[in-house]
């Protein structure tokens, strides 16, 4: 356990002692040092219309008690980011935040990254602060992104918070041989004050540890995650290139004491299970410049048909009662319990984008869908992006989701929606 505490300590410790360093050395050697500050960012106007699905549960808990009176919904918002980056040939520091504006007493503002950078000798770089992670080949799903922020499948791509941590990463590039390109990364994450004191036990630290590997022109990546609090997770994926035009990938995650919910007899019961995470897919540029993304998702962690429909069920029976009490608690139980994107165990996802068709400069459709495997219900979205000049784009993007209500894309709050997007970058 004393070398435990002393490794993560001199972790921390480093980059501080490394950087106070390196501006003695350039001090005394009265080197000038190029510098670059970059600031960036966009404001994201969005109005979105929904079309409601009134006896779906999720509706009631919306509106357990304030029905409105059509089942046709506005929403306005505005989602300004801003990015700053500072570099100099051996440091750098970036910080990106976000904010979600619905009026003067509906706003939050969050930092998204905020993280220092130390590039060292003997191909080592240290960094330390908030720092979104992307461990994984999947595009929609990430069973082995054990660091990564939760990802919407829905909009894979959308900006996430970070996680506090500190990292160490060792990258070598060799010139001859099948290995092309070995890196070992080390992350170190703090645990967060669970006692709302700012003060934790330094055995709740997590640790996770990452070795990628370019061999044969295949991306290799072998991955771990320890932890006391959470369940410990090992797993592996890989991307490779078959041919110019297509590119195959997947991932494997096994994961130990997962707690897993459902409902029985109208309570909840938790499960501590031991299981696999699993994602193959790939990805197809056509020579007309169509894009096709194809994935299979499987979780042994997610809950089956039927465990889905009792679920679904009570969620029905309790919310019809009419009952405050009892409309209060089975809200908190969701959101404590049944809050995740992907409640069941497969999915299939697939997307096509093609850019500029008929020639049409600038403008680029895609859609694409989700499909829960074994209850049919599905999402089906179609992206119109619009980018008349540099700095403004502009999206519209209609969503319909199909299912009874004891399925789990039909018992969504709506079943249309159409999201009307202005962007303008600076």
């Amino acid at each position: 356990m004393r070398s435990y505490r002393q490794c993560i300590f001199i972790l921390m410790f480093v980059p501080s002692v490394v950087v106070m360093a390196q501006e003695e050395e350039t001090a005394e050697d009265g080197m000038e040092e190029k510098k670059s500050l970059e600031w960036s960012g966009n404001l994201d106007a969005k109005f979105t219309f929904f079309h409601m699905r009134e006896s779906a549960p999720q509706y009631y808990l919306l509106f357990p008690f304030n029905k409105p009176s059509s089942p046709f919904l506005t929403q306005y918002r505005l989602e300004p980011y801003l990015n700053a980056e500072y570099s100099t040939s051996d440091l750098g520091f970036v910080l990106k935040t976000h904010a979600t504006y619905f009026g003067d007493s509906d706003a939050s503002v969050n930092i998204l990254e905020a993280y220092s950078e130390a590039n060292l000798s003997f191909h080592t770089t240290l960094q330390a602060g908030k720092r979104v992670y992307n461990w994984g080949k999947g595009y929609a799903f990430n069973p082995v992104g054990f660091v990564n922020p939760v990802k919407d499948p829905e909009n894979p791509e959308l900006a996430q918070s970070g996680l506090l941590s500190a990292n160490i990463e060792y990258i070598k590039s060799f010139s001859t041989g099948p290995l092309q390109n070995i890196s070992f990364l080390f992350v170190v994450i703090p645990a967060s004050g669970s006692t709302g004191n700012r003060f934790t036990e330094l055995k709740h630290t997590d640790l996770s540890f990452r070795t990628s590997l370019l061999l044969w022109n295949t991306d290799i990546d072998v991955l771990a995650f320890y932890s006391i609090q959470t369940p410990k997770r090992i797993g592996m994926d890989f991307s490779s290139n078959i041919t110019d035009n297509l590119e195959i990938h997947g991932e494997l995650g096994y994961s130990r004491n997962v707690e897993t919910f459902s409902i029985v007899n109208n309570l909840v019961a938790s499960n501590n299970s031991h299981g696999i995470s699993t994602l193959a897919g790939f990805r197809y540029l056509h020579e007309s410049n169509i894009t096709l993304i194809a994935e299979y998702y499987h979780t042994d962690f997610g809950m089956s048909t039927a465990e889905l429909e009792m679920y679904q069920r009570f969620l029905a029976t309790t919310t019809q009662s009419k009952n405050p009490l009892m409309i209060q608690q089975v809200t908190k139980i969701n959101q404590m319990y049944f809050h995740g994107t992907n409640l069941s165990n497969d999915y299939a996802y697939i997307k096509l984008t093609y850019p500029e068709p008929f020639e049409w400069l600038y403008f680029t459709p895609s859609v694409f869908s989700i499909v829960h495997l074994a209850d049919k219900s599905f999402l089906l979205s179609v992206t119109l992006n619009y980018k008349p000049v540099t700095n403004i784009e502009f999206i519209l993007w209609p969503s319909l989701i199909s299912g009874g209500n004891e399925t789990e894309y039909g018992s969504k709050a709506f079943q249309q929606k159409v999201e009307l997007w202005m962007r303008v970058f600076f």
